[in-house]
């Protein structure tokens, strides 16, 4: 019987963010987005979904890491590595490996871990403008890595001022653990001047996480100890016409993983402590330029060089005399990436009907190192669209485009299609639908990496497939401001991809400790979703739910279990602005539902339903406003204090399975910061 999947999805929870002053007329929820579009413009008049949050958002919440941002957006969802200090993202129910990571339009080079996901709390949350999501597949004008859509992370700027100086200090317990070397320990300085056509400044962070230990005894710790080091530097001219503009972001981190005392030595009443160090070092340079002509034709180029490397340090460390000696050699890794990127496009417009964006997207990768296959271990692609904007009224929006692409391990299809519609229904409805083609060549840690450690072992292989794809999008937006100055916006959509040759693990077929990455299965994922966002005076509110299909890749197998296993989702924001005392007051919730899915038994060999529990996280921060140079927040995060949660999973078929527990967070905390921002204008 044929299925047909009937999905109206998405969500543009737009920004419940409380004004800096009270307002004598509703401002609009919107704000300006750049991801995809050929110029700068509102989110109401792209033909693609949308959603921002900006840097008042993120002081609002006080986050100490991007994660704590992300992880309260409908269509999102994390899980934490423990062992590496990575985060997993899904998105649209599919996985990071599939989530396109810009940093102003430039891709982030470095993926990581048994996962292969760029972790995104290797970037400065200090550093940021704002956060643009863009849903559904973007293969066609950003390529591999976007069949779930593009998560593009704007910085900030000189702005208008002459001279800025911004810095933060934020403490933080881990549970109720804290103290100089326990707790959350960041700080952060950045400046920026501004002299007519020039702009320069920069910015110096420091993130110390000291670990969770919670239960475990001796010098074992839950979750590792993680020092980083964060820096960044711009310079600019901009004259109007031309703006040229070049950017470095550095980063240094090193996770500590200490052992117990548990291997005997030779040495009487002695014991050796395996000790672990995972060292990061990423320098990404960019440089940015446009030109333009006048309103009808405008040039832009881009290009990045990125070096990143990720070393294990292996040592063992004396009981009785705390001598540390080298391990074996065996333990010792040190893997370097290059990448390099350029793209180019231009905007023609050709009449009032009709506009048309050519471009060019090169990405080149390369590494070496212990953990990486010998030979030419290096992914090229280079790639040509065309997107086109055809507005035959006001009305209607309709944005095809094709990309063609060369791959140097590859074949790609011929033609990756696309097209992008948007209708104004009415003057506060709009609809939205659209169709991507997607194409995924396998990474380069897919097909020549080999990941060991005490939690995994991953083998890379070069035979894999690439994955392509058929996504579905649409949405329906009703937005409306009211004379009593209340604006009500609601939006509900829905999507459905079909991903052919899905990359996932699998166990090796002569060793049953080992997973292979493998193409799997032929997946699916589906979803609907419904938000509401309504500003009133002081007053904030969101509220949100999805319900997304994960696929079951069991029932190619056997056609009588589903071939979708649902889970739930539901968010929320409230805030209240007290105007004379210049502060607000914050609740963020999301809701996580229980997630079942089958699993392979691989003692008894039998496919079982499953099921892993759902969660609720929540954080209430509040934000003073001091002299007019300071902000004070402070607040509760993790409300329920959730740190794990169950799941029957064991002896199952993935990588991080057996244990039937998986880390959430570490627990209620607290935490307070100060902020301080000094302008001349």
């Amino acid at each position: 019987m044929k299925k047909i999947y009937i999905i109206v999805l998405a969500l543009l929870t737009v920004g419940t963010i409380l004004a800096q002053e009270d307002t004598t007329k509703a401002k609009d929820l919107e704000g300006v987005v750049v991801t995809g579009q050929y110029k700068p413009q509102s989110v109401k008049n792209s033909v693609y979904q949308v959603r921002t949050i900006s840097k008042e958002r993120i002081q609002q919440q006080g986050a100490a890491k991007l994660q704590d941002v992300l992880s309260n957006e409908l269509n999102i969802r994390f899980s934490q590595d423990p062992a590496t200090g990575g985060s997993d993202i899904t998105m649209m129910g599919l996985g990071g490996q599939n989530v396109k990571i810009l940093l102003d339009g430039v891709p982030l080079v470095g993926r990581q871990g048994a996962t292969n996901e760029i972790n995104i709390n290797q970037v400065d949350i200090n550093s940021i403008e704002r956060i643009e999501i863009v849903e559904g597949p973007m293969s066609v004008v950003y390529g591999a890595d976007a069949l779930a859509g593009v998560i593009n992370i704007i910085t900030k700027k000189a702005g208008a001022s002459k001279f800025s100086v911004t810095a933060r200090v934020h403490e933080e317990t881990i549970g109720k653990e804290y103290s100089w070397e326990q707790g959350i320990h960041n700080q952060y300085v950045g400046l920026a001047w501004k002299h007519k056509k020039w702009e320069i400044g920069g910015g110096f962070g420091h993130n110390y996480f000291g670990g969770w230990k919670d239960t475990a005894t001796d010098r074992e710790l839950v979750w590792h100890n993680k020092d980083q080091l964060l820096a960044n530097g711009f310079v600019g001219y901009n004259t109007g016409k031309f703006n040229l503009r070049y950017r470095f972001d550095g980063l240094d981190e090193v996770i500590y993983n200490p052992g117990n005392f548990l291997i005997d030595y030779p040495q009487a009443g002695d014991k050796l402590a395996f000790d672990q160090e995972y060292l990061s070092r990423r320098v990404m340079q960019q440089l940015q330029g446009s030109y333009v002509i006048n309103n009808d034709l405008l040039f832009q180029a881009q290009a990045s060089y990125t070096d990143y490397s990720r070393q294990v340090y292996s040592t063992n460390v004396s009981q009785t005399t705390k001598q540390v000696t080298l391990a074996a050699a065996k333990d010792q890794s040190l893997d370097k990436i290059k990448g390099f990127n350029f793209r180019a496009t231009t905007f023609y417009k050709l009449s009032s009907l009709i506009s048309f964006q050519p471009g060019v997207d090169i990405n080149l990768e390369s590494g070496e190192g212990q953990r990486l296959k010998e030979g030419n271990n290096e992914v090229n692609d280079y790639a040509f669209f065309l997107t086109s904007e055809i507005t035959p009224s006001t009305k209607v929006s309709i944005r095809p485009g094709i990309r063609v692409i060369r791959n140097s391990v590859y074949d790609a299809p011929p033609l990756i299609p696309s097209i992008n519609t948007k209708f104004v229904l009415a003057n506060n409805l709009d609809f939205r639908l659209s169709y991507a083609r997607g194409f995924r060549s396998p990474s380069l840690r897919e097909l020549y990496f080999n990941f060991f450690d005490a939690n995994h072992q991953i083998v890379g292989n070069p035979d894999l497939k690439a994955e392509t794809s058929h996504s579905f999008n649409g949405s329906l937006t009703w937005k409306k401001a009211s004379v009593n100055e209340i604006v009500y916006s609601t939006t509900l959509g829905g999507f459905y991809n079909n991903v052919k040759n899905l990359i996932d693990y699998a166990i090796d077929a002569n060793d049953p400790n080992i997973f292979i990455l493998t193409n799997v299965s032929n997946s699916k994922t589906a979803g609907a979703s419904l938000a509401t966002a309504i500003k009133h005076k002081q007053w904030n509110f969101s509220l949100g739910t999805a319900y997304t299909g994960f696929y079951n890749a069991y029932s190619e197998d056997d056609t009588e279990l589903p071939q979708l296993q649902w889970s739930a989702e539901l968010n929320s924001t409230i805030s209240y602005r007290f105007s004379k005392l210049g502060l607000d007051a914050n609740l963020f919730y999301k809701f996580t539902g229980k997630r079942p899915y089958y699993a392979l038994n691989s003692t008894t060999q039998e496919v079982l339903l499953t099921e892993q529990e759902g969660y609720h996280m929540a954080d209430f921060t509040v934000n003073k406003k001091l002299f007019n140079l300071f902000s004070l927040n402070a607040g509760i995060r993790n409300l329920f204090d959730v740190d794990r949660i169950n799941s029957s999973y064991a002896n199952g078929s993935t990588h991080n399975s057996g244990s039937g527990v998986r880390s959430i967070a570490n627990g209620r905390s607290f935490f307070a910061g100060l902020v301080f921002n000094w302008d001349k204008k």
